[in-house]
């Protein structure tokens, strides 16, 4: 699998007109009274013969990566290799508080294109190519980020050579199943968790929820990444009840403040309203997009990544994949003297066993909403929370 890179959001950047290419014959038809002469064998002719240059037609642009048709990964090549073969709390040798599971971007490369001074790459969800986001490009690649998981993009490239415009086919590449880390900076173990398939054949939508660690370290351009990129509406701060706001992404973002259960803590009465009230958030609309937090982003965070995913009827292994991204990162790499493999195994599986229990015979989706009735949530914000969650179809 080769890497790839990201995308930005869909925004119609700049619309590039096609241009019809004409081409003209080479050579003249000579004038019907022109004198030919034939040289005899071992003798030359007085005149000698013109000969017309040839102009070779332009040769097409090629896509050189990816190639047409070919799937690549928005993962790092360590991560990349973890998720084509996942298999559950293999990673205890991978938490070593380094981050490695920000995403890489696609870069786009071509040829056939020399002597342009420049190019345009057109990148689409759609094979019409409609809406498409664009990028201007002095040399025969172009680096796209925030692609979304498991998705067919479509690309063409306009070379610009100033008295025309050469435009190549519609190439396609499709980006591999697996989580969306997301790159914030100054924020370790960010992530979406949309795009996991469900069992009644949906999916959870892409670029609504992201989930990761605090913002202790968050800088202004990972500010403006979550804001005016990803387009965030509410901060969930899941570290305690006591932090009053205002958020740290600004004083327009809703900011929402809870003391967040983990794990087994989630059925203790102590934890219900606060638990309640972090799962209301995902009723509202008007809330998302929504980032929500802990301090590390694992153990709070993952709880209540749990139950969004758990309650839309995403498989088991991919709710554990998408837990275990943490350990890729420097925040939730840390453990004290836990490996990975004894916290998945202890606290994510024993969590989910327990959520199990409320609806033992039927569907872990089915037994998540069981267990939200019991805090007290209505049958009508649990249907709000999928609505929210799920794509339709």
């Amino acid at each position: 699998m080769k890497r790839k890179r990201p995308v930005r959001s869909f925004v119609s950047v700049l619309l590039l007109a096609a241009m019809t290419l004409s081409f003209s014959g080479c050579g003249e038809k000579p004038d019907e009274d022109t004198e030919t002469t034939t040289a005899k064998p071992g003798e030359t002719t007085e005149k000698a013969t013109e000969t017309e240059p040839v102009t070779e037609p332009p040769k097409e642009i090629a896509a050189v990566y990816p190639k047409n048709g070919e799937t690549v990964s928005l993962l790092n090549e360590e991560m990349t290799k973890w998720a084509e073969n996942y298999r559950s709390a293999k990673l205890d040798k991978i938490a070593d508080l380094t981050e490695k599971c920000e995403p890489v971007p696609v870069v786009l490369q071509w040829e056939n294109a020399d002597g342009a001074f420049y190019s345009h790459v057109l990148i689409s969800d759609n094979e019409k190519m409609e809406n498409p986001t664009v990028y201007l490009c002095s040399t025969s690649d172009a680096a796209v980020f925030d692609l979304f998981a498991d998705e067919t993009y479509f690309w063409q490239v306009a070379a610009e050579y100033g008295d025309r415009t050469e435009r190549s086919a519609v190439f396609s590449f499709t980006t591999m199943y697996a989580p969306r880390t997301v790159a914030i900076d100054g924020v370790s173990n960010a992530r979406d968790i949309g795009g996991y398939k469900t069992e009644d054949g949906k999916r959870v939508k892409r670029g609504v929820v992201y989930r990761g660690a605090d913002f202790a370290r968050i800088t202004e351009d990972g500010i403006n990444k979550l804001v005016n990129v990803l387009g965030v509406k509410t901060e969930l701060d899941l570290r305690s009840n006591t932090n009053k706001g205002p958020s740290v992404l600004g004083e327009g973002i809703k900011y929402v403040s809870v003391s967040g259960p983990w794990y087994e803590h989630s059925f203790e009465n102590d934890y219900k309203k606060d638990l309640a009230a972090e799962l209301r958030v995902f009723a509202d609309a008007d809330n998302y997009p929504v980032y929500f937090h802990c301090s590390l982003g694992r153990d709070r965070t993952g709880t209540l990544a749990f139950l969004l995913l758990a309650l839309c009827g995403v498989s088991k292994n991919d709710i554990t994949m998408d837990y275990e991204v943490s350990f890729f990162s420097d925040c939730g790499g840390y453990v004290d003297s836990a490996v990975p493999s004894s916290m998945t195994r202890n606290n994510l599986d024993g969590f989910r066993k327990t959520v199990q229990s409320y609806a033992k015979d039927k569907s872990l989706s089915e037994a998540t909403r069981a267990f939200m009735l019991s805090l007290d949530l209505t049958d009508a914000e649990i249907d709000a929370i999928r609505a929210n969650l799920l794509e339709e179809g």
